[in-house]
């Protein structure tokens, strides 16, 4: 009777530890994901902080571009140029002076949850345009595979309020070194998680 009460206890206790086991294995997966989604950033100002040097120059970061240098410069621009930072329309701009750039930035939110960043900076030599991503700690530009036309020919004027964005020329000056906005084109909208060409 001891023998199988004992056989019993053994055989339950085993059926417990094989239960609780797959469980108690998933939550450092799932712990690990969560937390690297509330790394991924949600406002327009979290996006801005993580923009490198490729897409906006901070000139006081590029003598010497450490995180710990360029993340003190940022907040110094943010603090001196700062215009509007719009956080419930996802929306930021930020103004220039002689060999700083100035930046308009919009977030266009897909179905998914995922943001498509768009970004426009103005400098002596004219004004760059980029439709970026930012995933798995990573930036993408996904400008040629979300935006219809998409080229450096062109300037987006993002809009801080709605998702249209209006779409001018930007073209070289004949005879010299930099380009000005021309023209407008037309506009894209933005729908469904996609931009379309409105004439």
């Amino acid at each position: 009777m001891v023998k199988i009460t004992v056989m019993r206890i053994a055989f339950y206790s085993l059926l417990m530890l094989i239960a609780v086991a797959p469980a108690g294995a998933q939550r450092p997966a799932e712990d690990a994901f969560s937390s690297a989604r509330a790394r991924q950033p949600k406002t327009v100002h979290e996006f801005f902080n993580l923009l490198p040097q490729k897409y906006f120059m901070l000139e006081g970061c590029a003598a010497k571009p450490t995180k710990k240098n360029c993340d003190t410069v940022r907040a110094d621009y943010l603090k001196h140029y700062l215009e509007v930072e719009d956080v419930a329309n996802g929306y930021m701009r930020g103004g220039c002076d002689g060999a700083q750039s100035c930046f308009h930035m919009a977030l266009f939110r897909r179905p998914d949850g995922t943001y498509v960043v768009g970004l426009t900076t103005a400098f002596e030599l004219g004004e760059n345009s980029y439709f970026l991503e930012y995933t798995g700690g990573r930036w993408h530009d996904v400008g040629p595979q979300v935006v219809p036309g998409y080229g450096e020919d062109k300037v987006y004027e993002l809009p801080r309020y709605g998702t249209t964005v209006e779409v001018y020329e930007n073209k070289r000056v004949t005879g010299e070194a930099y380009r000005e906005r021309g023209r407008k084109l037309y506009k894209l909208a933005w729908k469904n998680g996609a931009f379309t060409i409105e004439r």
